[in-house]
Order: C-alpha cells, then structure tokens, then sequence
C-alpha cells in the first residue's frame, strides 16, 4: 500500500536529473514547431534552400533563442 501510493506521488528519475523549472508553455509550443517543421524538412528530402528549409531554420532559430531567455531569466530572479 505505502509503495502504491510513493509510485503515484514520488517523482522517479535517474541520479543527475536536473530539472528545467523554467520550461514553460512558451518553450513547448516552440519545441513542437521546431519537430514538426523539422519533420517536414526530411521528408522533403531535406532541401538546403527553398520555403521549407527557411521555416526550418527560422523555427530552430526562436526554439534555441527561448531556451537560452528562459535560462537567463532563472538566473536573473
């Protein structure tokens, strides 16, 4: 019973698990147009120029620039 219980509300991780408390909604939906853009660019035969290499780039270019702002605000509060 006490381990049924631990298993639905002890958090369970490897041992140098660091937690990105800064990750937020933002971050998510900026990931999921990184993938599905990414996505895209491969099955387009991963072109190096064109509309969906630029949507690629710009979609990787405003995920990178999210995480690195959302680092520099936990660091700053």
């Amino acid at each position: 019973m006490l381990t049924a219980g631990a298993k639905l509300y002890v958090s369970v991780h490897q041992k140098f698990f660091i937690y990105k408390y800064w990750w937020d909604q933002e971050l998510s939906a900026l990931k999921e147009a990184a993938v599905n853009s990414n996505k895209l660019w491969k099955v387009a035969g991963k072109p190096r120029q064109g509309p969906l290499f630029d949507k690629r780039q710009l979609c990787r270019a405003r995920y990178r620039k999210g995480i690195r702002d959302g680092q520099r605000r936990s660091i700053t509060s």
